[in-house]
């Protein structure tokens, strides 16, 4: 019998602050015979934090080290250097593993396996009793909306239907925290908002979950949280994806915008201006008024005021761009 620590406990009850620390994460993959000049560095010391009831959308382009940091989390793999935790216990521990359920890119069961027998066998994993078992496969069928395909076998499986039982095997336990990589792959658009409303319905009851996804739009409506990962490193992530370039302030003047910009403004805020408009550069929503009584102060006839933030796919390309120019 395992021995509960503190931490274990708290996490049970819902009051642990922090479901996955990662702590100076490298990751090195050396091909076997080759030399040190052929290993690939898929990870360099990265280290990040999730809360408890936090959707994190891990983005990057490809090659990022998106898969590789959450196969380390999910104890898939060996560090090189650092270490990972998952409600205080280190990942590959049993203790960790009650903790999470991981769902890969790229799901693949056996051909002759039909989705039920698929979910019988990891509902059997869990220790379950055979009552236990069969409520347990019909209670994710239903959850994933995967009657018309549960006795098929895995052989005619559509990319999408791989995903919803990939996605109903993360589940099962209903794990404190959820590993997704890709899961809206092969998703057709009625799938996708099913996803996304299950997604915000685990996180208000309290679970965690970092999800991998190129779908940026999609994410932007789970959450305003992100890791964006470039060349194996976190670039940005979190509030910084809010830099002063996230926000743009656009004003209309009568005229003499120039000489009103110059006389009302840093000169590092004025992103451009002409005689009738001026584009500002806005950090946070607060401060427009600021903006607007300082530009009256200076003279300015103000004839309308938009401020523009940049979507996600904005930013992730902006930070591409930057992380290329490094």
């Amino acid at each position: 019998m395992l021995v509960q620590t503190e931490q274990e406990t708290a996490c049970e009850a819902g009051v642990q602050p922090t479901v996955v620390e990662c702590h100076g994460l490298t990751k090195v993959f050396r091909r076997p015979f080759a030399g040190l000049d052929k290993a690939v560095c898929a990870l360099r010391d990265v280290s990040l934090s999730v809360r408890q009831g936090q959707i994190v959308g891990l983005i990057g382009p490809n090659g990022a080290g998106k898969s590789t940091l959450l196969n380390l989390i999910a104890g898939l793999i060996l560090p090189t250097q650092g270490r990972v935790t998952i409600c205080g216990h280190p990942a590959r521990s049993v203790a960790a593993r009650r903790y999470l359920g991981y769902m890969p890119e790229h799901p693949v069961f056996p051909g002759l396996y039909t989705a039920r027998a698929v979910l019988r066998y990891h509902a059997a994993l869990l220790g379950l009793s055979a009552q236990g078992v069969a409520r347990q496969v019909d209670a994710s069928i239903q959850r994933l909306h995967m009657q018309e395909f549960a006795d098929r076998p895995a052989s005619d499986f559509s990319q999408g239907m791989k995903q919803r039982l990939a996605l109903a095997i993360a589940m099962m336990s209903d794990p404190p925290l959820l590993l997704l990589d890709e899961p809206s792959n092969g998703l057709d658009p009625i799938g996708i908002v099913e996803l996304r409303d299950l997604l915000q319905q685990l996180r208000d009851a309290g679970a965690s979950v970092v999800i991998s996804s190129h779908r940026l739009g999609e994410l932007e409506k789970l959450t305003s949280d992100y890791i964006f990962m470039h060349r194996g490193r976190i670039v940005q992530f979190g509030d910084e994806l809010n830099a002063s370039q996230a926000g743009q302030l656009r004003v209309g003047v009568v005229s003499h915008g120039e000489s009103v910009a110059r006389a009302a403004l840093p000169a590092s805020r004025v992103l451009s201006v002409c005689d009738t408009e001026l584009m500002i550069a806005i950090g946070e929503p607060d401060e427009v008024p600021d903006v607007v009584r300082d530009l009256v102060a200076g003279g300015a006839k103000i004839t309308s005021v938009l401020l523009q933030r940049e979507n996600i796919e904005e930013v992730f390309l902006r930070l591409c761009d930057e992380g290329n120019n490094r």
